[in-house]
């Protein structure tokens, strides 16, 4: 009967330190794209590693860390068969496990939080919950019940700081700690001292002290720090969860960040052109098939500009690998209407996808996404001849929406209002003529209708958006300007709204194209537009391009050498706006910093301190159990001498081993002084080449085993929190000169 409830009790304790394991799998899961299969695989993950761990754990007959290190080529054989499963880059399982281990973190760091569920994305996440599980279940065999709860609440911590904006799976992963630590509590096993290695065990008092006041109140202290501890770990990442995520706390000053913007990316689209420079040819030859598209008859989004060097509007570079789900908005429009597409590209040229409003998913095509301002590029190279299907929120604006909306403000925006030195000096003077005073809105709207009313649409007018071409184009309100193409009107608008103070940036699409359902998308139907940032709104299109259109002229003295030409069609239809372009929509807002990351080398130190120091301590207590009595008794005393030092309580050099052992008897009241003079005495036989035997080093290593668990029980709780971890226990073990010879 006592065999069968000790069986339950080792199950429920594995199951609880497998839960407590698996609980930042709900915060790690969201960062994929398919968020079930990823969770799946990390609860298997736990449940390996919890298993194999306890089956190592007794056939190495408690030698707690060395536990650890045994189960870890099961640990590779599973990311092997993770490999096979699902492959990433590297061809072949094992290549591609290796290839996994080696970069995993740098790619979850340098990869949209939407990623695929490949194993070079996920080798980083299972090795951690294998770790924290391995190390986890020999401190639950041990019996030490809080410290078994610390590596699950660690990695808790940090899967909400990689996805700070998780709220409500942190809400989950939180109560999955409490949980755990729920069931530790009631079924965790104490186990005696001469069947634990030292450094772990929970001391069980003697039989004969069963029915004292002291032995009945001994668990309570310990049953309240384990219940505070377990309110703690499930408390602190719910509350960084709450602090960071999306819907909560929304008006808090201070916002998580989110790692993976720190890191540098690992494309950026510096050798794709200009999408600007096309649109001057294509309007004057509109006639030339680019794609072709199956679904509602929209707009589609293709590039936006966000950085005016003077001369030229410039994309983004911090485009991420995505999975087939796509990051939302930081704001999305108030009134959307899903759309998917099916998209075949033709003689499109350059890597920029065609989506629909705001893209939520893309099937067929692996894409990078650009979080700022929700733009794709294809991470295969050109689209040309590609096929996919794409899933989008197009944006339907009213005056109504915009009326009375504000422009955002702050450091995270200032690109947005950022003019390069060498601006004409009229041009402050025609922004603040054009737009007046008034709400964002209406400043906004008076500027795209200057544009629209002050010049013609020119097919085919010279090529460049500068600062020298917008000179050659400006003229004041009120006076009749020249002809240009979109490529001109659309940086101007931006360039004045940011002489007006509006946060502004230049986007390029293509119309509905013609046809019914299945339509044609030619080089005619290209356009470009300004955007304006508002606050709660986001990114809302301005249609600058003039109705009235004039004669195509030949290409003279314009620079550019532009592959393919087309016409540029009236703009895109109003929505409402009445000077709205494009198929609009908020992308991701307010940059963030491209600094070097700093995340991967301190999470990987901190896996190599938890795992590495308790392993030196595994090595040094092997020798308890290996080779002669003497060197067995010489280990013994050696971890006694470095006890004594972790628990505060160094022994002078000159002590003699008995003037410790009687040192100790002080300290430790509850041990019994015999025993530590039989101790002491066998020390110095062994130091002076008395004879001892092998039951002489048994129970020399079996009393100093049950000495450190009690220094270590007689300490304040953050030492002994923090007691098979100290860094320092190596050096001084190292220390010849205290040690017997």
């Amino acid at each position: 009967m006592v065999g069968a409830v000790t069986r339950v009790r080792t199950a429920l304790s594995s199951a609880a330190v497998a839960l407590a394991a698996v609980a930042s799998a709900p915060l790690l899961a969201v960062g994929y794209d398919r968020p079930l299969p990823a969770f799946t695989v990390l609860a298997l993950t736990a449940a390996l590693a919890v298993a194999v761990t306890s089956v190592a754990y007794r056939m190495l007959r408690g030698l707690g860390p060395a536990a650890i290190s045994a189960g870890l080529p099961v640990a590779a054989v599973w990311l092997v068969a993770l490999a096979s499963w699902a492959p990433g880059p590297v061809k072949g399982p094992v290549p591609a496990a290796v290839d996994a281990v080696l970069h995993s973190g740098a790619r979850i760091l340098t990869t949209s939080p939407r990623a695929p569920v490949t194993v070079d994305l996920l080798a980083f996440p299972v090795a951690a919950v294998w770790l924290a599980a391995a190390i986890a279940t020999v401190l639950c065999r041990e019996g030490r019940v809080l410290p078994a709860l610390l590596p699950g609440a660690l990695l808790l911590c940090g899967a909400t700081a990689l996805n700070p904006q998780a709220a409500g799976p942190g809400y989950w992963a939180a109560a999955l700690v409490a949980a755990g630590g729920a069931v530790l509590l009631a079924a965790a096993p104490q186990v005696r001292p001469d069947t634990a290695s030292a450094g772990f065990t929970v001391r069980v008092g003697d039989p004969a002290d069963a029915g004292s006041t002291p032995a009945r109140r001994r668990p309570r202290p310990r049953i309240g720090a384990a219940v505070a501890a377990v309110a703690c770990a499930a408390a602190l990442p719910g509350a960084v969860a709450v602090v960071g995520g999306s819907g909560v706390l929304e008006d808090w000053p201070v916002k998580a960040a989110d790692p993976r913007r720190a890191a540098g990316p690992p494309a950026a689209p510096a050798e794709e052109r200009n999408p600007l420079s096309y649109l001057s040819a294509w309007s004057a030859d509109p006639d030339v098939p680019l794609l072709s598209v199956s679904g509602p008859r929209t707009e589609l989004r293709w590039a936006v500009l966000s950085e005016f060097t003077g001369p030229s509007w410039l994309p983004d570079n911090t485009y991420l690998p995505s999975g087939a789900s796509l990051l939302p908005p930081v704001d999305m429009p108030p009134k959307t209407v899903r759309t998917r597409m099916r998209v075949s590209v033709g003689t499109l040229p350059g890597g920029w996808v065609p989506v629909p409003g705001v893209p939520s998913r893309v099937d067929g095509l692996a894409v990078q996404q650009d979080e700022d301002s929700g733009s794709l590029l294809s991470s295969d190279g050109p689209v040309a001849g590609r096929k996919y299907s794409v899933t989008g929120d197009v944006p339907e604006w009213s005056g109504s929406q915009t009326a009375e909306a504000t422009i955002a403000s702050g450091e995270g925006y200032q690109r947005y209002l950022r003019l390069p030195p060498g601006a004409p000096p009229k041009l402050e003077e025609i922004a603040r003529s054009a737009a007046g005073d008034g709400t964002a809105h209406q400043r906004a709207s008076r500027l795209a209708a200057y544009l629209r009313a002050s010049y013609t649409f020119k097919p085919g007018a010279p090529g460049g958006h500068g600062y020298a071409e917008l000179t050659k184009l400006l003229v004041t309100p009120g006076r009749r300007g020249g002809g240009a193409t979109s490529e001109q009107f659309a940086s101007a608008f931006a360039v004045l709204a940011r002489a007006a103070g509006l946060p502004s940036r230049v986007a390029v699409g293509f119309g509905p194209g013609s046809g019914g359902r299945d339509r044609v998308v030619r080089t005619g139907d290209a356009v470009a537009w300004g955007e304006i940032y508002f606050r709660d709104l986001g990114w809302v299109p301005y249609d600058p391009n003039p109705r009235e259109r004039s004669q195509a002229t030949p290409q003279t003295g314009s620079g550019k050498q532009v592959e393919e030409g087309g016409d540029q069609p009236d703009g895109p239809d109003a929505q409402g706006l009445g000077d709205q372009g494009g198929a609009g929509g908020g992308g991701r807002t307010g940059p963030g910093s491209r600094a070097e990351s700093l995340f991967v080398l301190p999470a990987l130190a901190l896996l190599a301190f938890l795992l590495g120091t308790p392993m030196l301590g595994a090595i040094r207590f092997r020798r308890l159990h290996r080779g002669a009595a003497p060197d067995r008794i010489r280990a013994a005393w050696t971890e006694l001498l470095v006890a004594t030092r972790v628990a505060g309580l160094p022994v002078p050099a000159s002590a003699t081993p008995v003037e410790m052992a009687g040192r100790l008897a002080r300290e430790l009241p509850r041990t019994d002084p015999e025993r530590l003079r039989r101790v002491g005495g066998l020390v110095n036989a062994v130091r002076y080449g008395g004879s001892v035997t092998p039951e002489d080093a048994a129970f020399t290593v079996a009393e100093v085993r049950s000495v450190t668990v009690a220094l270590r029980r007689s300490r304040p709780l953050p030492r002994r929190l923090l007691w098979w971890w100290d860094p320092r226990a190596p050096l001084w073990a190292a220390q010849p000169a205290r040690l017997p010879r």
